[in-house]
């Protein structure tokens, strides 16, 4: 018999927001036997499209097969967690007989955030949640710092905070600890942010992350403009979540959305929450 293997594309999968909405939203999908979201039952990713067809011919099964190209380090920690539903394969040669169908995920054709994220948060939430069990540290506060961004931005800085040191010192008197994200594997990362009960953060692909945050979590993002780009992608989460959002704007950002940050302003600001 046939395996059916179900390609999930979508786009900028190697975000995290692209990830978790766009890609992960696909699973969604796939449960409940929508698999033509786009209107073409095929794909021009796939070389094999001899095998690709429009929905499975074998009744599905869990584990069920996923397919993605170019995976990433945290790709694979995420299908990990949710292997005894969803197990990747990246490997198609391993499989000696197969079927292909396409899924595209979420779509943006409505709303550039998501289609349909009143489906898509709690779900993707939920597919997490419930396989991981933690308890709310009282009082862990946590800045997640954007110090190498330009990692991800082809050496170019983008929405720091340029006198962070001196912004952190003043976090560190109310037990703040300072989190550089990318050294977490996603697994921890979850952890970290189920776990917390004050999230400070510019704004920050990091956040993406709010859709595991515990129901008591206050989140402060700190954004402007955000260099230029659309900034709305954790309202939406936050509010479709029913989370305690903030954001604080008292900033003037450069080109590039990085920013001084007047430190006795924002902690006035901050006590509100403590």
């Amino acid at each position: 018999m046939k395996e059916t293997i179900f390609y999930l594309e979508g786009r900028g999968g190697m975000y995290l927001y692209h990830f978790f909405v766009y890609n992960l939203g696909g699973l969604f999908y796939i449960l409940n036997e929508n698999y033509n979201t786009r209107g073409q039952p095929n794909s021009s990713y796939l070389l094999e499209s001899d095998k690709i067809i429009s929905k499975p011919s074998n009744k599905i099964e869990f584990p069920i097969k996923i397919h993605m190209k170019d995976i990433l380090p945290f790709q694979r920690e995420a299908f990990e967690i949710i292997k005894d539903k969803f197990e990747l394969i990246e490997d198609l040669s391993k499989i000696t007989d197969y079927e292909i169908v396409s899924i595209y995920g979420e779509t943006c054709v409505r709303d550039g955030y998501g289609d349909n994220q009143q489906i898509i948060y709690p779900f993707v939430r939920n597919l997490f949640l419930e396989k991981l069990n933690y308890n709310v540290i009282p009082n862990k506060r946590i800045f997640i710092t954007r110090k190498n961004s330009e990692s991800q931005h082809y050496d170019i800085l983008k929405r720091s905070i340029i006198n962070e040191e001196e912004f952190f010192k003043n976090l560190s008197k109310y037990g703040f600890e300072y989190i550089q994200l990318e050294n977490y594997n996603i697994h921890d990362k979850i952890k970290l942010i189920m776990e917390s009960e004050v999230i400070v953060s510019p704004h920050s692909s990091a956040l993406t992350l709010a859709l595991v945050a515990n129901k008591n979590a206050k989140i402060i993002e700190i954004v402007d403009r955000g260099d230029g780009t659309r900034n709305q992608h954790y309202i939406n989460i936050t509010s479709h979540l029913q989370l305690n959002y903030n954001r604080y704007s008292d900033i003037q950002e450069d080109y590039y959305g990085n920013f001084n940050i007047d430190c006795s302003k924002f902690e006035e600001y901050l006590l509100k929450f403590l």
